[in-house]
């Protein structure tokens, strides 16, 4: 396999949502409500003298932005399957109480009706369900990633968007105040790793011979270019900011420092193992740290763990 550009449906679903296997049910979905007619979709009947107050009643079809909604202290009434989102990451948590709506690209609009949304949160990726959404509540598209977009700062003005949509902007104010200390305290604490002026890999190793590398678009590469530190993988990257690689790519920067993300133990100890992997500069020579699992896609919340575990990991190398 060679290093560069790969979409792979089942990582990209695994990670975020989305991916060609999600789009396909989202296809068939619209195809299947298009045939069963208008009147397959209840619709929601507002009543005299609405009121114009902000959204209460909020439903998000889609993992990363069930995060931002929740980082601004909006709990959604439902989202799309979430068993699926506390598997992914689960950060911040979502209350029992919240209710399934049905697949991601496939919702029960019953239960959607039933739930009676004030708003419903999507993506690009549901525009082919919009208008049978708006049936039953305003619905927003908000987009974090896509062909020629950086996420890290996708992420920043989506989560603007939702705040300013859910009168949430003080709660903006604040979480972006937090996610800015943060960042000055991971600077400070990796002065000395900077003063190396070693490039990092961000790695999710997949097996003894792949690797998913966080590219200059992605959301941690944001986040390494707010904390000054050079990313390593300067090639091309998907819209969600990773590229799938053989192990031998990575020999390109000989004097990298790496940073591998969630790593199961079955996959250490592949890599423990691995010829491959072993022979590396920055493996033979100590220059590899590990930190806990973290979402591809998220929101500032989940920008704030990486610069956190970052500093972690690396306020102590110096060389």
């Amino acid at each position: 396999m060679t290093a560069g550009t790969r979409f792979s449906g089942k990582r990209r679903l695994a990670l975020a949502g989305f991916g060609a296997t999600a789009l396909a049910a989202a296809g068939a979905a619209f195809a299947r409500a298009a045939a069963d007619g208008p009147a397959s979709v209840p619709v929601a009947v507002p009543s005299k003298g609405a009121s114009r107050e902000p959204p209460a009643r909020v439903v998000v079809l889609d993992w990363p932005l069930t995060e931002v909604v929740l980082s601004l202290g909006v709990v959604p009434v439902g989202v799309s399957r979430p068993a699926w989102y506390a598997k992914l990451d689960g950060v911040p948590a979502l209350p029992p109480s919240v209710v399934d709506t049905g697949l991601l690209y496939q919702p029960n609009f019953e239960v959607l009706a039933e739930l009676k949304p004030e708003l419903i949160v999507i993506t690009p990726w549901h525009a082919p369900l919009r208008g049978l959404l708006e049936r039953i509540a305003p619905t927003l598209t908000v987009q974090l990633f896509g062909p020629g977009i950086d996420v890290y700062p996708a992420v920043q003005a989506a989560t603007r968007k939702l705040a300013d949509t859910l009168g949430r902007g003080a709660a903006a104010d604040a979480l972006f105040a937090r996610a800015d200390a943060g960042l000055v305290d991971a600077r400070a604490r990796l002065a000395g790793f900077r003063a190396t002026r070693r490039p990092l890999y961000l790695l999710r190793p997949i097996d003894d011979r792949h690797i998913a590398v966080f590219g200059r678009n992605s959301l941690f590469g944001g986040v390494l270019d707010a904390l000054g530190i050079d990313n390593a993988w300067q090639d091309a990257a998907d819209p969600q900011g990773m590229t799938e690689a053989d192990l031998g790519a990575l020999a390109k920067h000989a004097d990298a420092q790496v940073v591998t993300i969630g790593v199961p133990p079955g996959v250490a100890a592949q890599l423990a193992r691995s010829p491959l992997w072993g022979a590396l500069p920055f493996v033979r020579q100590n220059r590899v740290q590990h930190i806990g699992p973290l979402p591809a896609l998220g929101g500032v919340v989940a920008s704030m763990r990486c610069a956190a575990s970052l500093a972690n990991a690396l306020e102590g190398v110096t060389t």
